[in-house]
This record gives structure tokens, C-alpha cells and sequence, in this order.
């Protein structure tokens, strides 16, 4: 995120705004401006702020370079860095934790293509990507999840899945889904994710899970879900490659 504030002043146009965040489109990419209470996303910088002053409308315009994002009197800039990226993940971890951590149910999205991406199937992301309502649809909340505990395993973005996801989401969802789905490729991913994945690595025999699952309205729940079918692709794909 610093490193887009990086360069020369150039215009970015709010696509979604909050009471909590301001999201920009900048040059197709979704960066974040967040207050205390927003969700930690990782395409967001966070604020101190209590809430954002002052308020911006969505089609305002806002000034982002110089290393800071400008309208009105309001400047942002970065103080510090915050690592987004999720704990290394090893097949042995993922035999363990499927044992003990047990898919959540999600009645809105097609049962059949999550079967699809709990075997890797690219076939699968067609049938979730964009599905359910809100910014981040749950269907790319699930795929989300799936693809950050692909990369915390070592896999590239070169799997099919995470190539069909790509290809597809600039299109298919909305511009903050877009990017936070390219970010999860790089196993970029929110606080609480990575909190649940650290937990798992130290074998924790209870991993508490419920920070996760208390993200937005069913986001935390499908990114549960997300991971857990991930768990299966990550233990039978080492084997395979080992075979």
C-alpha cells in the first residue's frame, strides 16, 4: 500500500464508501483508507481515526502521490507497515487441522462447486465467483480463503484455480473483491485469518475461530470455509507430487 502512494499526484474516484472506509479506484486496483472500527482488509491503510473526516460521497474524486492520499483539508499518510501475509502452512499441518476443524455451512452457495474446489477444480470458480450480496460476495470470500492457504503452502498463483480467478474477477465481482482476491493469491489476507492459520501450525488443539467468523455478515464464516477445503487440496497434493 505504501508503494502505491509512491510517484507523482494522480486522481482516484471513491467506488465504495462507508461510514467506517473509503475505497478508491486506483488505475483497477481497490485501495482502502479505513478508521479503528473498519475491517483490517489488505489493500486498506489504517487510520486512528474514530470515524473519517471529512466525509466523501461515492464518485468523489481524491488525490493520491507524494507518498499521501489527499481531499480537503484531510492528508493520509503511511507511519508503519503492517504484514499482511499468512503463516507457512505444511502438508503434515494440514492432514491435522482437517481432523479437527469442521466446515462451516453456508445453504447459499451450490454444494457442487464447492466439491469442485475442495478437489482443485477450476470449474469451481465460475459457479462462486461474485455469488452472494455485498462487497466481498461470500462465493469470493470462500475462494478468497482457499487461495491464501494455497500460497501459505508454497503454491504459486500459477494453480489453475488461482489462473481462472484471475482471469475471471475483473469482471465477474465487484472491484474491492477483485483485489482482495489478488491479494489472497499472494497470501495477503486479514489479521484474523492469518491468526487462525498460526494457530493451527502451533497444533492448537482448540483454535478459536470465532474472530474469523465474526468478520461481516457471513465473510469471516465463507473464509472458514474456504481454508477448510483448502486443508484437503494441500494434503493430497503433496502426496501426489511425492507419488
Amino acid at each position: 500500500m505504501r508503494d502505491q502512494l509512491a510517484g507523482p499526484d494522480r486522481e482516484a474516484r471513491a467506488v465504495h464508501v462507508g461510514a467506517d472506509a473509503v475505497y478508491l479506484d486506483l488505475g483497477g486496483s481497490c485501495l482502502g483508507v479505513l478508521s479503528t472500527h473498519a475491517t483490517a482488509v489488505p489493500c486498506g491503510i489504517r487510520t486512528l481515526l474514530p470515524r473519517l473526516t471529512p466525509p466523501v460521497s461515492p464518485g468523489d474524486t481524491l488525490v493520491v502521490g507524494s507518498g499521501r492520499i489527499t481531499w480537503g483539508r484531510a492528508e493520509v499518510r503511511v507511519g508503519r507497515v503492517v504484514d499482511y501475509a499468512v503463516p507457512h502452512l505444511d502438508a503434515a499441518t494440514a492432514r491435522w487441522a482437517r481432523r479437527r476443524l469442521a466446515p462451516p455451512v453456508l445453504d447459499e452457495l451450490p454444494a457442487e462447486a464447492l466439491e469442485l474446489l475442495r478437489a482443485g477444480d477450476p470449474a469451481a470458480v465460475p459457479a462462486l465467483l461474485g455469488l452472494g450480496s455485498g462487497l466481498t460476495p461470500v462465493g469470493d470470500d470462500v475462494l478468497a480463503a482457499w487461495l491464501a492457504a494455497m500460497a501459505a503452502a508454497g503454491h504459486d498463483g500459477r494453480h489453475p484455480v488461482a489462473e481462472t480467478v484471475q482471469r475471471l474477477a475483473p469482471t465477474r465481482t465487484t472491484l474491492l473483491s477483485a483485489t482482495l482476491l489478488d491479494c489472497a493469491t499472494r497470501g495477503d489476507v486479514l489479521p484474523e485469518y492469518a491468526a487462525l492459520v498460526a494457530a493451527l501450525c502451533r497444533r492448537d488443539r482448540r483454535p478459536a475461530h470465532e474472530r474469523l467468523t465474526a468478520v461481516g455478515h457471513t465473510s469471516g464464516t465463507g473464509m472458514l470455509l474456504g481454508l477448510t477445503l483448502a486443508l484437503d487440496e494441500i494434503a493430497l497434493s503433496t502426496a501426489r507430487r511425492s507419488a
